[in-house]
């Protein structure tokens, strides 16, 4: 296996960027109907980064549940999105846990990493 190149990251992050302007928008709208506000972070080079942020008071559905709802949204855009459901979240730094997903578009790959934030329940108001 030969190491990646600069080349390569300008490749596939034009690939990322417009495989990101077909999938944000159902993205989106599938987050919502769970209760969570979705926002791309870095640079996309090598992958797409989303963060899942809790955005409503009550019935926010679960990190396992929103993930599928997101695959089911690639998956009506592109045709295949794949996670390891056997495979543990990663656990991230500040409560957020990170699953990554593979999105096939043609013959092309891209890694969207997804964190996600975890809701707070019976939060105290100021």
């Amino acid at each position: 296996m030969r190491d990646r190149t600069e080349a390569d990251d300008i490749v596939q992050g034009a690939y990322n960027r417009a495989l990101l302007d077909l999938i944000l928008p159902p993205i989106r709208r599938a987050a919502q109907d769970a209760g969570y506000a979705i926002t791309v972070h870095g640079s996309l080079n090598r992958d797409i980064d989303l963060v899942a942020i809790p955005w409503v008071e009550h019935n926010v559905w679960s990190k396992e549940t929103l993930v599928d709802a997101i695959c089911g949204a690639v998956r009506g855009v592109v045709g295949r999105c794949y996670y390891h459901s056997n495979k543990d979240w990663t656990v991230k730094p500040h409560g957020r846990f990170a699953k990554t997903l593979m999105v096939w578009c043609g013959q092309n790959t891209a890694d969207l990493d997804l964190s996600v934030m975890p809701a707070i329940q019976n939060e105290e108001k100021p």
